[in-house]
């Protein structure tokens, strides 16, 4: 295996992983529906929120017009939901995002995409606190109830984020990398990693409210980042919220793209 990855290489892999990632985590949740088309991948979520089911361009080339892929987009999801997100990227769908911006679709954010290069050097935990690793069903609950309460703030209903994790025995599959943070023996703050073509992708990070600004998310993410370089991960990737940027820049992430996601009507 190759040990260096030039920025081009970076983008595709990382493109991948995310796209892998919300195919995996589809299956979490029973009968989804994904389809790869014309070097697009349809998500239909069995979950009824827009910010579930997805359009994915992973064209290369730009032979298709940004309607002809709209208008694809939407085919696919007539009768099957009223909404969906398209999430893209901004170092390839530039014609499709500003014709996005022309309509007017609501955009859900546009997250940096950020890569971190090499393992960080081991910290001291929080004072309290101790992160654990997740490979039972029960420590997967404790997980589940993090993340369930954290999303709020982004904007995911406590019963869309609870119900990703209704197949436990496809979350605690082995590409999985899932650390979960005790704070005085309860649990407080998730991460977890995608293994997958070659790098390691960084999702559901979360911290309760009451044990923010604490240093855990640092702590987590840091920890389940170098256990994924220990698993063979080539770089580890992530796409950052408002509230987690600041916090992978410290540890040493460092943006290379952006993924603006918007919201778009299947009509």
């Amino acid at each position: 295996m190759k040990s260096s990855i030039s920025e081009s290489e970076l983008l595709r892999l990382a493109d991948l992983n995310l796209v892998d990632f919300w195919c995996q985590s589809a299956k979490w949740i029973p009968h989804p529906e994904i389809l790869y088309q014309q070097d697009t991948v349809f998500i239909n979520s069995a979950l009824d929120f827009p910010a579930c089911s997805f359009a994915f361009n992973l064209s290369s080339t730009t032979d298709e017009s940004p309607e002809a892929f709209l208008a694809r987009a939407r085919g696919f999801f007539a009768g099957r939901k009223k909404a969906f997100s398209l999430l893209l990227r901004g170092h390839a769908d530039q014609t499709i995002i500003q014709l996005c911006k022309d309509k007017k679709f609501f955009l859900v954010s546009e997250s940096p995409g950020m890569v971190l290069d090499a393992p960080v050097k081991q910290r001291p935990a929080p004072t309290g606190a101790e992160l654990q690793w997740v490979n039972t069903v029960d420590a997967l609950a404790g997980f589940r109830q993090v993340v369930t309460e954290a999303y709020q703030d982004l904007q995911f209903p406590p019963d869309v984020s609870s119900n990703y994790f209704m197949r436990p025995e496809r979350v605690l599959e082995p590409q999985f990398i899932l650390g979960l943070v005790y704070l005085n023996g309860a649990p407080v703050c998730a991460a977890l990693a995608l293994l997958s073509h070659g790098i390691g992708g960084i999702y559901w990070v979360g911290t309760l409210k009451h044990a923010r600004r604490m240093g855990l998310a640092e702590y987590c993410v840091t920890e389940v980042g170098n256990a994924a370089f220990a698993a063979g991960a080539r770089k580890i990737i992530l796409q950052a919220s408002k509230f987690g940027e600041p916090v992978y820049a410290k540890i040493g992430y460092r943006e290379f793209t952006r993924y603006p996601w918007f919201i778009c009507s299947s009509k």
